[in-house]
């Protein structure tokens, strides 16, 4: 085997090895692997632009080094020659106009034809679970049709068409799950929706696409995928989340996954300066108006957004509850509330 086609063997070989690395998923080049129509969608276009960008890559790169190498000076070739002045080809020149922008027309097209499937639901919009979805600084809020709030954690029924309504109370902000669907802005004043229906039971993380401030890499979200009996089962279990258990659980997610991030999960400060045993936090109506109106004042170092805008009373009961039961947080002779 000549010196050549040895080079040539080894490359083609590293190649072969180093491809299913790089397209695998995550980590790679290519999409993880979809659990809905609409993203199963995506991923084809996705592959579809791939290969044409590929080989409109290959193409170039290759005549390129062909040329680099046809065309370059030899030794024998004094320093100050020049080259052959050649007029341009006038046919070549519309070749390579026309065929870029064909293929450019073909990839809109496709796209166009495809983009229904990322777009819709398998089922009728009457029969989609609507889900309100509220993006805070820093967390996702879910809100099901009967006032069940969740913090962070989505739950859904598998094969169920499910219809998000995404909004923001704050900044821009983007829901994106991938293994589920493509993204979708959550903006303050408008509320975009976002359709799918999960075919496979699971837990996929997901987090916020854009930029949204300092904690913005600490706003990860979780939708977990249930048999229609299980998430029957959970639902049964939100409900009456002004007392008991329910309430207890979500005073708790509220503490870990809002005031936490900021403050420490015992309150002992992190980004934000230390809270445990504050008397606001006991105070429904000093705790209300802190987390709906924030805190901007001059004689106070640093910021703090309004993270709880929106929030149903019960919500903030929920809040208290928990702190009073938490001997980190409570203040000092505050009795148990548990």
């Amino acid at each position: 085997m000549g010196r050549k086609a040895a080079v040539t063997a080894v490359l083609a070989c590293l190649a072969l090895a180093v491809a299913p690395l790089a397209l695998a998923a995550p980590g790679g080049i290519g999409p993880p692997e979809q659990n809905t129509p609409s993203g199963e969608a995506i991923s084809q276009l996705y592959w579809f632009v791939f290969a044409i960008c590929a080989v409109v890559f290959v193409a170039v790169e290759t005549t390129l080094i062909l040329f680099v190498v046809r065309f370059r000076r030899r030794r024998m070739t004094a320093a100050e020659a020049e080259g052959p002045q050649i007029h341009g080809n006038t046919r070549l020149e519309i070749i390579w106009t026309i065929v870029p922008a064909l293929i450019l027309v073909g990839v809109a097209v496709v796209v166009l034809v495809r983009n229904p499937a990322v777009e819709a639901s398998s089922s009728s919009d009457g029969d989609a679970l609507p889900v309100r979805v509220e993006a805070h600084q820093f967390y996702w809020q879910y809100v099901y049709p009967d006032g069940v709030v969740s913090v962070d954690r989505l739950v859904l029924p598998v094969d169920q068409p499910v219809e998000l309504r995404i909004t923001s109370f704050d900044v821009d902000h983007s829901w994106w799950v991938p293994e589920l669907t493509g993204k979708r802005d959550a903006l303050p004043g408008r509320t975009n929706t976002l359709r799918f229906t999960a075919v496979h039971e699971g837990t996929f993380e997901g987090k916020c696409a854009e930029l949204c401030g300092a904690l913005h890499p600490v706003m990860p979200t979780e939708v977990e995928i249930l048999s229609a009996a299980a998430y029957e089962r959970w639902r049964a279990e939100q409900e009456g989340q002004q007392s008991g258990d329910a309430q207890a659980a979500l005073g708790r997610a509220t503490w870990e996954r809002v005031c936490a991030e900021c403050h420490g999960a015992a309150g002992e400060g992190d980004y934000g300066p230390p809270i445990a045993g504050s008397g606001t936090l006991v105070n429904r109506e000093g705790l209300a108006e802190l987390v709906q109106e924030g805190q901007n004042q001059a004689d106070v170092a640093g910021y703090m957004p309004p993270v709880g805008r929106g929030w149903p009373d019960f919500q903030v009961d929920a809040l208290i509850a928990y702190i009073e039961s938490s001997q980190d947080l409570r203040p000092e002779g505050q009795p148990d509330g548990g």
